[in-house]
């Protein structure tokens, strides 16, 4: 067949369902690219977000492997979409489909999405400064000012490129004029697309840069040498002050406002009398008896706490005991300790201490204090992207006249013209005929879109919440009122300081008030779906009582009134079950500690089983009892890296112990389990020596129990209290630092609290001490 000439004909319907087909199966492609790269996005978000996992190797692939992908996916998407002029051939050779498309709607909603993606993505990316020390300092992510720098480059082009397409259907021909106008990178259309991506630069530049300024601050990336020096410092200077009732000298803030000299094992402050703009915790303390501005004991039990955390942090930076300074506030917390009743006031001293800790070391937010205007920049931008959304939001009834050309403005995401061309041999055809077709719907862009806006004002509004309410300004705020005199000259200044001091905000609390449970028998087994999946969880969360505390407070205070007595030694003792001269059970280091810990657990679930019957109520010694006992077997068996035994062996013996538990509860003849059923079948010879025992020790504290009702449970409360005090201090950094990632654990809260009293250690086991008989 020779060349012949096109002629514009009528479709029939094959051709048109072939076209149509077409279509459909680009706007899928597209469509499922768009989904896989939110896919990779959201790994990166939850990623960025959980940056203490990135040092693992697999996470750290998959992190680097979604970046990577994420820039040709949406190269190729945006690609496609411009490119929807064009033929389509049909399989006989002898047709050809011509088609005009105008797809600006659709591309100017990916390039939103594009942009509010990765405004999520810039604020959930953790960026952390530390000391070197601390082994825990975290950058900007420099692929991620790669990609947005690519994306933006994307953005530009597409939004300033215009078409222009002319049709001669008389001739058969068509023409397509390509041009770029940076005029309409700045037309409404652009006035609506540029905003995610110059908030997305300037996020990521303000990151770059507070990073760099935080990483040579002596408050924030170098501040563990600068404490360790002032200590040495103040030790050197004050030997025979022992404080008492008025705090030591502690740094609250302004390490960068005095001179320091560099010495071989940090810094020292060439001038400590008058310390020039440095706040100390004890002009924090006088601040009581001023007229302009009253601290409530909540205010000051804060900047306590963060000075607290700043001797933390040197311990966290392996310093050893001595250069942490930690017996300068020892001395302080020991008389607020023995002089408070209030168990709640200095437990909740050290919650605020971890939370200071959590964010410098998981929180992007911290940087910024290590220069005052930082947090109100990062306030303007955070607002920026707030109010962005919110009028993004409010156009969203116009967005096809905003996206668009109203001439060309559709509900569709995708509007074409077409025509089909056939050969007709030398003759050229007349007959005309365009038919309009219409593909997707602004919905599926949409719906995501919104999704992104509301994840970007939440995300907005928590930095901002951060900013406003959080500790770190309420101490930021007293140390600025006690160096600026003139502020106290000022109503509305001290008006504003107040509120602020005022403001609390839960969702900043990363301290989390809960103690997880575990048991080695399930004395009430559920069959039901939902009792199964409670029996497979790890652990169940409860909130911690106030039993428990008061417990570990009234066993920590007398222990610290017999040090101060019988001037016993720093060493927290073995506890021990005893009453009167008859001496049940003590801790033996060398069977270890874990065997203990399980043995006990299972003696104080056999009293509670006995006791189940009972109608009295629940006295505060069996809840602090009954908890604590359920928290070390979860330490045991879920934790074990937070106690002073190997992790492995832990986890074995508890497998063991708990395996063989099963199946005895299996064998009984009831769903509900029954004490003396229980107790014979646990005392069989054949059974392991920790069930054997914890059986043996729960029959010698029921019969104790049968005279009066609460002596074994006041025995087994100050037991458990005892035994997280003798299990807390330990050298763990690092297992103690995934508990405050995690948000915290009891007895991370308990290692604080005993570290800030001079205690690091425990008593050594006496292989003399009798294990597991009655005395």
């Amino acid at each position: 067949m020779g060349v012949g000439y096109l002629t514009v004909q009528e479709y029939n319907s094959d051709e048109r369902k072939i076209f149509s087909k077409h279509f459909t199966r680009v706007m899928f492609r597209v469509n499922a690219l768009l989904v896989v790269n939110a896919i990779l996005m959201g790994v990166m978000v939850v990623l960025g977000a959980y940056g203490r996992y990135r040092r693992h190797p697999l996470t750290r692939y998959i992190f680097l492997g979604a970046t990577a992908l994420f820039i040709p996916i949406i190269s190729y998407v945006l690609s496609d979409i411009g490119n929807q002029n064009g033929l389509i051939l049909f399989d006989d050779g002898e047709k050809i489909v011509g088609r005009m498309c105008n797809a600006s709607t659709h591309m100017n909603l990916v390039l939103i999405w594009t942009g509010l993606v990765q405004m999520v993505g810039i604020s959930t990316t953790l960026v952390v400064v530390s000391d070197p020390r601390e082994g825990r300092n975290i950058g900007p992510y420099v692929a991620l000012l790669v990609q947005a720098m690519w994306t933006s480059y994307l953005m530009v082009y597409n939004t300033g490129l215009d078409y222009y397409t002319s049709i001669d259907l008389g001739g058969t021909t068509t023409d397509t004029y390509i041009k770029w106008s940076l005029v309409n990178v700045f037309s409404p259309t652009g006035l609506v697309i540029v905003p995610p991506f110059a908030l997305t630069f300037a996020k990521l530049l303000f990151k770059c840069f507070v990073w760099h300024k935080a990483r040579k601050s002596l408050a924030i990336g170098c501040n563990p040498r600068l404490i360790v020096g002032y200590m040495e410092q103040l030790h050197d200077a004050d030997m025979t002050n022992d404080y008492g009732d008025i705090p030591p000298p502690l740094i609250v803030m302004g390490e960068d406002t005095i001179s320091v000299d560099k010495e071989p094992h940090g810094y020292s402050f060439a001038l400590i009398p008058n310390r020039g703009g440095l706040v100390t915790l004890d002009k924090v303390w006088q601040l009581d008896d001023m007229h302009d501005l009253k601290l409530t004991s909540h205010l000051k039990d804060v900047c306590l706490s963060f000075a607290l955390s700043k001797l933390l942090r040197c311990r966290f930076a392996r310093y050893t005991n001595a250069k942490t300074g930690f017996t300068k506030a020892s001395s302080f917390l020991r008389n607020m300790l023995l002089e408070d009743s209030n168990d709640e006031r200095v437990l909740q001293l050290i919650e605020y201490e971890l939370s200071f800790l959590h964010d410098v070391y998981f929180s992007s937010l911290v940087i910024t204090y290590s220069e005052s205007r930082m947090p109100i920049l990062s306030i303007l931008i955070s607002l920026s992207g707030i109010g962005y959304c919110l009028l993004f939001t409010m156009a969203r009834v116009y967005l096809p006249f905003i996206m668009a050309d109203r001439s060309t403005a559709s509900s569709e995401l995708i509007s074409c013209l077409y025509w089909c061309l056939q050969f007709e041999g030398e003759q050229q055809g007349t007959t005309t005929h365009l038919r309009g077709q219409d593909f997707g719907s602004p919905a599926f862009d949409l719906v995501p879109i919104v999704v992104l806006v509301a994840l970007v004002v939440l995300a907005e509004i928590r930095e901002t919440a951060f900013y406003v309410c959080s500790n770190w300004t309420k101490v930021a705020l007293i140390c600025a009122h006690i160096n600026h005199p003139s502020w106290k000259q000022s109503p509305i200044m001290q008006k504003c300081i107040r509120h602020v001091l005022q403001c609390r905000c839960k969702i900043l609390n990363h301290w989390e008030d809960t103690m997880n449970q575990c048991s080695i028998l399930v004395l009430h087994p559920r069959n039901t779906p939902m009792g199964l999946l409670r029996r497979l969880k790890p652990g169940q969360k409860v909130k911690v009582p106030r039993a428990v505390k008061a417990g570990i407070m009234n066993a920590l205070r007398s222990y610290e009134r017999s040090r101060n007595n019988n001037r016993m030694p720093s060493l927290c003792p073995r506890p021990q079950l005893k009453t009167g001269d008859n001496l049940l059970w003590v801790v033996d280091g060398t069977k270890g500690i874990a065997k203990t810990i399980l043995v006990c657990h299972i003696a104080t679930s056999i009293l509670e089983l006995r006791s189940a019957g009972s109608c009295q109520p629940l006295s505060d010694h069996k809840t602090a009892a009954i908890h604590l006992s359920r928290y070390c077997a979860y330490l045991v068996a879920y934790s074990p890296e937070l106690l002073p035994e190997d992790d492995e062996w832990c986890k074995s013996l508890y497998k063991t112990v708990k395996k063989k538990a099963e199946h005895i509860l299996a064998g009984m003849p009831t769903p509900e389990v029954d004490y003396q059923p229980l107790v014979e079948l646990m005392s069989a010879s054949q059974n392991h020596e920790v069930l054997k025992d914890g059986t043996k020790l729960g029959q010698q504290l029921a019969e104790l129990n049968q005279g009066e009702a609460n002596t074994a449970w006041e025995l087994l409360a100050g037991f458990w209290s005892e035994m997280m005090l003798y299990i807390a201090p330990s050298d763990n950094i690092d297992g103690h630092s995934e508990a405050i990632a995690r948000g915290g654990e009891l007895i991370t809260l308990v290692w604080a609290l005993l570290a800030h009293l001079g205690i690091f250690s425990r008593a050594a086991g006496d292989p003399a001490s009798i294990t597991g008989e009655s005395v």
